[in-house]
């Protein structure tokens, strides 16, 4: 197990950042072949994941200020896999017509990005699952997009409300039983429950 776990962080220590980019169809011809993208609220913890699961503190930009990534955000993982950071949707603080451009950029890239074989989709385990996540559900039942559910900051609860939690999403699932595929738990200080996402990505990257 020991040994398995250090292949992954060597696997996922080899990164690199590709660039930002305003619309899927200003990202740059890549060989990489496979490719996975983290999505979810505002705050809820997206660059902070992928910094856990990289092994690399500052890959990604975080931030305390919800809507900082404005951006198609790609990341380059051993050259096996393309992992992207989405902005982040159901943000108040910006304008009608900024919240209305990044729900765009977003959609856009989902239903259209041939090579998207994955997407995680985050839920802060503190406040569960809101309206706009299951408007994003909806969308990828609807474009037949497989996808995982992260609970992030499960440091911030008890176990019971967790199990609680964990036990109403697999609830909802129920509807969207041909996209959904797995739900995992995280939290970033201890690096808690990155091993099980990291098989998860790594295994996507092995696909043929």
């Amino acid at each position: 197990m020991a040994s398995l776990n250090k292949n992954l962080n060597k696997f996922f220590n080899n990164n690199k950042f590709v660039g930002s980019f305003p619309s899927y169809k200003d990202i740059p011809y890549l060989e990489i072949k496979r490719e996975c993208c983290f999505i979810g609220r505002s705050n809820v913890g997206k660059s902070s994941l992928i910094n856990s699961i990289t092994g690399t503190k500052k890959l990604a930009k975080t931030s305390k200020t919800p809507g900082r990534t404005q951006a198609i955000n790609i990341f380059v993982i051993s050259e096996k896999i393309n992992m992207i950071d989405l902005p982040g949707y159901g943000f108040a603080k910006v304008s009608k017509v900024a919240r209305e451009n990044l729900m765009t950029l977003i959609e856009e890239y989902i239903e259209n990005r041939d090579k998207l074989d994955h997407v995680f989709l985050l839920i802060d385990s503190k406040v569960g699952i809101k309206n706009s996540d299951i408007d994003m559900f909806d969308l990828l039942g609807s474009c037949s997009r497989k996808f995982s559910i992260i609970l992030t900051k499960i440091d911030k609860v008890s176990k019971s409300y967790l199990d609680y939690q964990k036990k109403s999403i697999l609830s909802l699932m129920k509807n969207y039983k041909d996209s959904f595929e797995n739900i995992y738990q995280s939290e970033t200080k201890k690096n808690n429950g990155i091993t099980e996402i990291q098989r998860s990505i790594y295994g996507i990257s092995q696909s043929s």
